[in-house]
């Protein structure tokens, strides 16, 4: 049994202070690293599921490195609409490879399961993307690997959360993934990030969930963006032979209440 961590949404400023609807991201990010150190027990792997700053600044994804550094020879990225491939790439160029504005994507295998990030990113908007060349490419991984369990991660879910306007700005071009997951009763697990709260949902064999954020949490509820007063959390896996189970752990004080524009 390998165990794995999530972290989603981490929304960090280049300013240390500087806060989110009310919410001190980077304050609550590192919260989240503190209580993992002291209270989590030990971990394989660490998946950032994108968003890793708000103002994709240099400076926001070197304070991100820094607060990440404990798992620096374990963690594995994907960006969400707030990152800029390039710039995270040159930041972690020692985990992310490729060149510039390439697509930021990984794929690994362990204890008999192909651990698979994709890049939903969209330059310039909310809402995500992926393409065909992105489902081909991820065919040919899974095709490749010697496994017959699979779990995918990516910023964007490939369904609807049942949010009016969290479902405005998903996944565009998903059905070609749904049915990829749907033809392929290997693929078990799909993990996202995007929406700020805790879902789950199901694609053929393949159970889907998103993850709290580390800062600020949503509220599903109602046809505009809305906040919750819920504490910054994380998604912990473990996957083996037999399968996987998974559960969403959150701080246990609510230290800051968001405030709407």
């Amino acid at each position: 049994m390998i165990r794995i961590l999530q972290l989603t949404d981490l929304h960090v400023f280049s300013e240390p202070q500087q806060r989110l609807k009310g919410i001190p991201t980077r304050e609550c990010l590192q919260d989240v690293v503190a209580w993992i150190l002291q209270h989590e027990a030990p971990f394989d792997h660490l998946i950032v599921t994108g968003d890793h700053t708000h103002d994709e600044l240099p400076e926001s994804y070197q304070a991100v490195q820094q607060i990440l550094t404990p798992w620096a020879d374990r963690i594995w990225q994907v960006p969400g609409n707030h990152d800029a491939r390039k710039i995270l790439r040159s930041v972690f160029a020692d985990r992310i490879k490729g060149k510039d504005a390439d697509q930021v994507r990984f794929s690994f295998t362990d204890e008999g399961w192909l651990c698979v990030g994709l890049d939903t990113h969209l330059p310039g908007e909310v809402a995500g993307w992926i393409e065909q060349e992105q489902l081909d490419w991820l065919r040919n991984v899974i095709s490749e690997a010697s496994v017959s369990q699979v779990a995918l991660f990516l910023h964007h879910p490939p369904v609807d959360v049942g949010s009016e306007w969290m479902d405005a700005i998903g996944l565009g071009g998903r059905e070609g993934l749904q049915q990829l997951i749907s033809e392929d009763e290997r693929i078990r697990l799909v993990c996202c990030g995007h929406v700020h709260h805790e879902f789950e949902s199901q694609i053929g064999a393949a159970k889907v969930y998103t993850t709290p954020s580390t800062g600020i949490q949503f509220n599903p509820s109602g046809a505009v963006a809305n906040f919750a007063a819920d504490a910054p959390g994380y998604r912990v896996i473990e996957v083996g032979p037999d399968g996987f189970s998974t559960h969403v752990m959150r701080l246990p004080e609510v230290r800051y209440t968001p405030i709407a524009d």
